[in-house]
């Protein structure tokens, strides 16, 4: 009855995450996908693939993943391959990336490292984990309060 036709067309293998506008988070995600943020985030993400931070986007915590897109806030800690900060991205805190790109009009308060080995391989290896144990921890669910920060 219901079909789909694939066409030459093959779907992502990674599914995403989304925390949607409206919604505050506290906590740690440990994740094996892609990951977007239109809402607030308070903690840490360990993602093995890309995160997302999107406008009206909030974080404020450590994000570990593949590579960083920030198009909202976020403040905090960033580790990643590569990291870019759209247009209307505002980041403030320490970046730790060999590969960092501002577009004009985003904004960077902070620090810029080169890579840490050492970090890399432990986001790989937790990375891995995931793949093993598919658990992932939030705490501290929140209501949405309507007040952007």
């Amino acid at each position: 009855m219901f079909s789909a036709k694939t066409d030459g067309v093959k779907a992502s293998p990674k599914n995403a995450t989304l925390i949607s506008q409206g919604c505050e988070l506290e906590g740690e995600l440990i994740l094996d996908c892609h990951m977007q943020i239109d809402g607030q985030l308070l903690g840490q993400i360990r993602c093995s693939h890309s995160v997302t931070v999107s406008q009206p986007g909030r974080v404020k915590g450590k994000i570990y993943a593949d590579h960083i897109i920030i198009k909202g806030r976020a403040e905090g800690e960033f580790y990643a391959d590569r990291v870019e900060i759209l247009q209307s991205g505002l980041v403030s805190g320490t970046i730790y990336s060999d590969n960092l790109s501002i577009e004009q009009g985003g904004r960077f308060i902070g620090e810029i490292h080169a890579a840490d080995s050492q970090k890399e391989l432990r986001l790989k290896d937790k990375a891995a984990a995931v793949g093993n144990n598919r658990d992932v921890k939030a705490l501290n669910v929140a209501p949405a309060t309507g007040a952007a920060g």
